[in-house]
């Protein structure tokens, strides 16, 4: 291929990728089919690195350091979340033990003061102690 072919090709190409919906977003080509996820940065951080569920509880007078050790003393660990035990789990399904443990949770940091800020709408969601409490 000489300059010219190529020089005669670009405008071409570059219409085609143009019509067909995909553009570059994010540091990916995103498409029709592309989960917008992908395409929109901000969705994509929280996806990545979602918001720990320990952030997701407020108290005025309680710093982040403060909110950290009441979390693991009601059962979280140090990354904000949450984990069952074989001895936890004591004959239960893995899902009924988690949810015990963190309704036990949440009861424990509501009894420290806290107010649960998190998402409460959704079937579950709805019935967790913290959504249903008055203090939120």
């Amino acid at each position: 291929m000489n300059f010219f072919t190529i020089k005669s090709l670009l405008p071409g190409v570059t219409l085609v990728a143009m019509l067909s919906g995909c553009v570059i977003g994010n540091g990916t080509i995103c498409g029709p089919q592309t989960p917008l996820a992908y395409c929109d940065r901000q969705a994509y951080q929280k996806l990545v690195h979602p918001t720990p569920t320990r952030d997701y509880w407020e108290m005025a007078s309680a710093t982040s350091d403060d909110r950290r050790k009441d979390w693991m003393d009601c059962g979280g660990n140090l990354g904000g979340e949450y984990g069952i035990s074989e001895k936890e789990m004591n004959g239960k399904t893995g899902l009924e033990a988690a949810r015990i443990k963190f309704d036990d949770m949440q009861v424990c940091m509501m009894k420290r003061g806290y107010h649960y800020t998190g998402p409460c709408q959704g079937e579950i969601a709805s019935q967790h102690p913290g959504c249903k409490s008055g203090n939120r």
